[in-house]
């Protein structure tokens, strides 16, 4: 079940989920001056699934309106637009609690037109790629679904060539004791991505480093550390060979960093021992640096390869991560939750105060509907001394705490209506969002928020042997590099949430240039299969909470027009 929403400009389209999907790809595509825009829906109610949907119908368009002799050129642009999906799913998509395949990160896709209406070329826009999942997941969760077909899809030459072995023998896969699922082939999925990858001009040699690298990562979350005047790597643990092997690492180096701090003080190079939970972030600050910058270069790749002409109008999609509300809320939800909150003010723009107006102005009888304006729960998130202000700032005090955050946000908001202080819950706060309330944990929030990536670890992987590993990292910036541009500039060095928010601001300048037309997603059934019956009080809470602003009074507003 679904509704779409469309953006119209002199060069962009948007999309939204409503009536019906193919309703809707044909009226975007005959008008090309749309934006789409699948993200209205929980997790797992169809969002990705409906933009898969919708490129492969502007695929199809595309080539029926070209003549037989251009369309096995064109078609090459279309093929490597379908085949990026499971390739970008595979690295950024995972198992949670709520949805076997869900969107860790969100994903704009522009998709450029000729005046013929075949699609020259497009471009991916990815925003907040979840990196903890790579080191940490809840219980009854994976990681990324890629790490699961690479144990299970790989030959046996590759699984001695990698030390791969069985999810339960990697500490990174085992913690949430879920490492199978029936609803997902995991060696379909290996072959899938290689296919996807050879149509996107990925070498043998290209796929043969990624696969060494996701290895490599593996291999790091097994390395074991001991107290011993500061902390040691375990001499028990054979993962510190296995993993310097598969990184092009210098084993005796790479003990010395992930167990040691150095800085320069007064123009010599001091050493300081670290303690086992400091060496423990140090090991997963580098796994998850060498995954996203991983993620990042696939990014990359994949948009050379679709990349093309702009001279015309374009159709955009965007999918981003749905609401959610875990029995544990942290940094990553609440920033994905703020993203739904932006989307939600749009949505309640266009389709109740614009069109209200327009109902207006055209002179309809229509009945006044009530919704809910979410602006003051905006207002409390992003203005000044906000949430995301008070984190920020937080962040760049170094004696700040998780607690001193909490005790600021309580002293400054406790009295919001849209704010919630429980009481019990000493690590908590709360947001009484449009989608109901969510408390989230602030443990952990500020170390997040920061994503400090020590010199020393940066330094180590550009020294790796491997060409594939120095070039992730070679354009990165050290801290001193950065902390001289910030002095120079008399800007600070922007943290996660602050660079997600100008993202996030820099899209929804995108999406007002556009008409938009909205897809609004349901999850019919915890089991999300149309052969199943459906779940009416799940269906009910999902549009009485949207009542807020949402589907049912949507519908409400557009019988009432229509009845006129």
């Amino acid at each position: 079940m679904g509704l779409h929403r469309f953006s119209c400009s002199s060069n962009h389209v948007a999309v939204r989920h409503s009536y019906h999907l193919s309703v809707i790809q044909s009226d975007q595509y005959l008008n090309p001056s749309y934006l789409s825009d699948p993200r209205s829906g929980e997790s797992g109610a169809g969002k990705t699934e409906s933009t898969k949907l919708i490129l492969k119908f502007l695929s199809a368009m595309s080539q029926s309106s070209l003549e037989a002799s251009c369309r096995d050129r064109t078609s090459r642009v279309e093929e490597a637009l379908l085949e990026s999906s499971p390739i970008m799913e595979a690295f950024g998509n995972a198992k949670t609690v709520y949805n076997n395949n869900s969107s860790r990160f969100g994903k704009f896709v522009q998709l450029h037109f000729s005046q013929k209406g075949n699609i020259q070329g497009g471009r991916i826009i990815d925003y907040l790629l979840e990196k903890n999942r790579v080191v940490r997941q809840n219980p009854g969760e994976r990681s990324y679904h890629i790490f699961y077909a690479l144990l299970a899809g790989t030959n046996p030459q590759q699984k001695e060539a990698f030390a791969l072995t069985q999810p339960d023998g990697y500490h990174y896969l085992r913690q949430s004791s879920c490492s199978d699922d029936k609803t997902i082939n995991d060696n379909a999925t290996f072959q899938e991505v290689l296919n996807a990858m050879r149509t996107m001009q990925f070498t043998e040699e290209n796929i043969g480093e990624i696969l060494r690298l996701l290895s490599g990562i593996l291999q790091a979350g097994n390395i074991e550390f001991m107290t011993a005047g500061g902390a040691q790597v375990s001499a028990k643990s054979a993962a510190l060979s296995r993993t310097s092997d598969l990184l092009g690492l210098n084993p005796d180096q790479m003990a010395e960093v992930l167990t040691h701090r150095s800085m320069i003080l007064r123009g010599e190079e001091i050493s300081t021992p670290l303690t086992v939970e400091q060496a423990v972030d140090s090991r997963d600050s580098m796994a998850m640096a060498l995954y996203s910058q991983c993620f990042n270069w696939i990014i990359r790749k994949l948009n050379t390869r679709i990349r093309g002409r702009e001279d015309f109008k374009s159709i955009s999609i965007l999918d981003i991560f749905g609401f959610e509300n875990f029995e544990v809320n942290r940094f990553e939800q609440f920033n994905i939750n703020y993203a739904n909150e932006k989307l939600q003010e749009y949505f309640n723009k266009h389709i109740f105060s614009l069109e209200q107006l327009e109902y207006n102005k055209e002179g309809l009888v229509w009945v006044d509907i009530n919704w809910m304006d979410n602006g003051e729960c905006l207002d409390l998130i992003e203005k000044k001394l906000g949430v995301l202000a008070l984190m920020n700032e937080e962040s760049h005090f170094p004696k700040a705490t998780d607690c001193t955050l909490l005790e600021k946000l309580h002293s400054q908001h406790s009295k919001n209506s849209f704010y919630v202080k429980p009481r019990v819950a000493v690590h908590n706060f709360g947001v009484r969002h449009y989608a109901g309330e969510v408390l989230y944990d602030v443990r952990g929030m500020l170390e997040k928020n920061r994503d400090t990536f020590r010199d020393d670890i940066l330094n180590l992987l550009r020294e790796s042997r491997l060409d594939f590993v120095y070039d992730l990292f070679e354009h990165v910036l050290s801290r001193n590099k950065q902390d001289t541009l910030k002095s120079s500039s008399k800007h600070r060095r922007p943290t996660v949430s602050s660079q997600f928010k100008d993202s996030l601001h820099s899209l929804m300048a995108t999406l007002s240039t556009s008409n938009p037309y909205f897809i609004r997603c349901i999850k019919p059934n915890k089991h999300k299969t149309s052969d199943t019956e459906v779940h009416m009080g799940s269906v009910v809470l999902i549009l009485t909470s949207a009542t807020t602003g949402d589907g049912s009074a949507d519908v409400q507003q557009r019988i009432s027009a229509d009845a006129s």
